[in-house]
């Protein structure tokens, strides 16, 4: 019976969205790429990047802006924003970017107050920490 139990419980973890929307906070603010995973195992590390994504969110609409962080604790903006809404599809949650006419979208695999995964439509999941000036 012990056995029924924990089934039930990974089963209902493992159902369970890995990103909510009460977590969806943790999104605003300054990331900064540490690697990138592609589908077959292979990884790409970002040793000293150079740009730093800042993310602003309000309800689940928000823009996503790239930025060169000066030695002085400040930022050189780029003309590289990108207006996007987040919703959940199926306990999944999906950021759809959009630029002119142009869309497209990538799936937040983790969220948490240091860590960001995204997934694109390659199936490359890129990894980020929270940046600090």
């Amino acid at each position: 019976m012990k056995i029924y139990y924990f089934i039930v419980f990974a089963l209902l973890l493992g159902c369970a969205p890995k990103v909510t929307k009460e977590s969806l906070d943790f999104l605003n603010g300054y990331w900064v790429i540490n690697e990138a995973k592609a589908p077959n195992g292979e990884s790409r590390p970002y040793i000293g990047a150079v740009e730093v994504d800042f993310f602003e969110l309000n309800e689940q609409k928000g823009s996503r802006k790239k930025l060169k962080p000066l030695p002085n604790n400040q930022f050189n903006k780029t003309n590289d924003k990108v207006n996007f809404t987040i919703s959940f599809e199926e306990k999944v949650c999906i950021i759809t970017y959009f630029r002119k006419e142009h869309s497209w979208q990538e799936e937040v695999v983790q969220l948490n107050e240091n860590e960001l995964q995204l997934k694109d439509g390659r199936g490359v999941v890129f990894h980020y920490r929270r940046f600090e000036p």
